[in-house]
């Protein structure tokens, strides 16, 4: 749908995908290639997995124009008379007990404003003025036998203490690390933004300016986020052609990420999620969540469904990206079908991604799509909407379908009007609600999963005893999981998928 028609929500829902009668291994590459044949998205990135050949990234600094430009654009949103700014990046971490640190990175607001990752990076504003300053932390000599310098920015941070004081009788807003959020948080606006600037705090309003610029992309943001997918698809290119039985979760994990390093890569942009077997069931599992002492890895096994969620990070953006393989055989019945069903969805909804569509439809579209795959799998019993209306779906797909992607891996999260509180199971976990606009990169990641502490409730099992075929769900307990994510780009066109050099196999291995 283009820009200026319809919303989707005063639209028919769009049709389930046909899917042949279980079982069908023979059918499902044909629903993949008919998808794939009447797609209008850009690089869906459906491919044989192969070697990625030595990927270099390079990134470009933000120009000081396209800086100044965000900064204006920020200062036309606050519309200040006289007061003073501030934004901090923050100060590194420490771990407790001991004179070590976290790996630091700056405030994603500062971050934006200023590409700068220093720790004690201020940016200060004098809305009388108009104008912006930036100060930049310097070294002393004693500091400087232990650690690197960073680099110079602006004027030196110890000047900042004056520059205050020269506007000491006016009001002064602290933004960015350490800022004092409001503990009551407005209603959320509409999903096309309106009212969302509109908090009588002032830190929340400022704040709010910033986030609804960050939410959609320039061509620098989208440079660094594309270094970022290259850099992604050198991990996972490896994992096509190292991973196999026998080895741990946590080898490929660090095979793969290493490969983000050699790549160029600074650091991954979130904790990587490699999981096989029963692990694939939890949304987010990470090594050491079980001890960070002592932990346990899994030795993948012929057949396991691998499921890897990781992504690289590259001037301060993120890439988030997963693929479900099976190592070392040939699918099942079950998990080709169900991978396929996933695959479906994803690309259904990838192609909705286009201006003027409300996010929320989106994901319904999503749920109802893989509904309709566990009706006719013999999991669920019912029409498929319905299903999805009365949350017996969300025991399987119990996540939003994505997030804003950018200086965050979930970006835009600080401020709250694009989320609607919700008591529906499919909308609980919807995250942002907006009208999708050219500029934003979103994650699309259906999945299915079945996961013990919703399928084994005693109370979701009486309420849904007769939606859900319980004898054949309870078949599948410690099947895993099934997701399939790519960060796709909404343009004033088609959808651009950021990440599709990245191959989908079903199987390696």
């Amino acid at each position: 749908m283009r820009a200026g028609g319809p919303l989707l929500r005063d639209a028919p829902h769009p049709a389930s995908p046909p899917l042949p009668p279980w079982p069908w291994p023979a059918a499902a590459a044909s629903l993949v290639r008919g998808q794939l044949r009447h797609s209008r998205v850009k690089n869906l990135g459906i491919a044989r997995a192969g070697r990625s050949g030595g990927v270099r990234v390079r990134g470009v600094k933000p120009t000081d124009e396209a800086l100044a430009e965000r900064r204006a654009r920020v200062a036309k949103r606050w519309e200040l008379t006289d007061e003073v700014v501030v934004l901090r990046a923050g100060e590194p971490s420490g771990w407790s007990g001991t004179d070590q640190h976290f790996a630091f990175l700056p405030h994603p607001d500062v971050a934006y404003l200023t590409a700068v990752g220093s720790p004690g990076t201020t940016l200060a504003y004098d809305a009388t003025a108009g104008e912006w300053e930036l100060f930049g932390p310097r070294f002393t000599p004693e500091r400087l036998v232990w650690e690197q310098p960073p680099t110079p920015v602006g004027r030196p941070l110890d000047e900042l203490e004056a520059w205050l004081a020269h506007r000491s009788e006016r009001t002064l807003i602290e933004l960015g690390a350490g800022a004092a959020m409001p503990e009551a948080l407005p209603a959320p606006a509409a999903p096309d933004g309106s009212g969302a600037e509109a908090a009588a705090d002032p830190v929340l309003r400022l704040s709010a300016a910033i986030a609804l610029e960050r939410m959609t992309k320039d061509k620098a943001e989208l440079d660094d986020i594309r270094q970022a997918a290259a850099a992604s698809t050198a991990g996972f290119e490896w994992v096509y052609a190292n991973a196999a039985p026998g080895m741990t979760e946590r080898e490929i994990q660090v095979g793969m990420e290493a490969q983000f390093y050699a790549a160029g890569a600074p650091r991954v942009a979130y904790d990587s999620i490699v999981a096989s077997g029963s692990h694939g069931a939890y949304l987010h599992y990470v090594y050491a969540g079980d001890d960070p002492l002592r932990p346990a890895t899994r030795v993948v096994e012929a057949g396991d469904l691998l499921l890897i969620d990781a992504g690289a990070q590259f001037g301060g953006y993120a890439s988030d990206v997963t693929r479900t393989m099976v190592v070392g055989a040939e699918p099942t019945d079950e998990q080709q079908f169900l991978w396929n069903v996933v695959l479906s969805a994803q690309q259904q909804t990838i192609d909705m991604c286009r201006p003027g569509i409300v996010w929320k439809e989106v994901h319904l579209a999503a749920a109802r799509i893989l509904g309709a795959g566990l009706v006719e799998m013999g999991l669920l019993r019912g029409d498929p909407a319905e299903l999805v209306t009365e949350g017996a779906v969300a025991l399987f797909f119990p996540h939003g379908l994505g997030h804003l992607l950018g200086l965050s891996v979930h970006d835009i999260t600080s401020v709250p009007y694009s989320r609607e509180p919700s008591d529906d199971p499919m909308l609980s976990k919807l995250g942002p609600n907006r009208v999708l606009e050219p500029g934003m990169v979103t994650t699309v990641e259906p999945g299915i999963y079945f996961i013990d502490a919703l399928l084994g409730d005693p109370a979701r099992r009486e309420k849904f005893a007769e939606s859900v075929v319980w004898e054949r769900v309870d078949e599948l307990r410690g099947f895993g999981g099934i997701r399939i994510e790519d960060d796709v780009l909404v343009t004033a066109d088609d959808p651009e998928v950021l990440t599709a050099a990245i191959a989908k196999p079903i199987r390696i291995g």
